[in-house]
């Protein structure tokens, strides 16, 4: 099923975009940081790599990478680079509350 956004670009070449920019931000971060300086990882749409950038999309399925879905930390191997890094997953639940019709 395709779905188009505002701009007219189709939901699957708009996550691709977002990859990109993730790792050409990874890329322009590194020619500038000083040693001790990392990339800021944390996202809600993609698993980002700490070794390579590569920004590993996250509705891949649960069958995929079953444990990113669990709270916790977890050891993720990327697809991109085959280094191993901790994946910390932080789940979160809200509620919302309605009166009974008639009540």
């Amino acid at each position: 099923m395709w779905v188009w956004d505002a701009d007219g670009i189709c939901s699957t070449c708009h996550q691709e975009m977002k990859q990109e920019k993730i790792q050409k931000d990874f890329d322009d971060f590194y020619k500038d940081a000083e040693e001790d300086e990392t990339f800021d990882t944390w996202s809600d749409e993609f698993v980002i790599c700490p070794h390579c950038g590569y920004a590993i999309p996250t509705d891949l399925g649960y069958e995929d990478f079953p444990e990113i879905y669990e709270d916790g930390d977890h050891e993720i191997d990327c697809p991109e680079c085959e280094k191993t890094f901790v994946l910390e997953t932080a789940v979160s639940y809200s509620w919302e509350t309605k009166k009974k019709e008639g009540e």
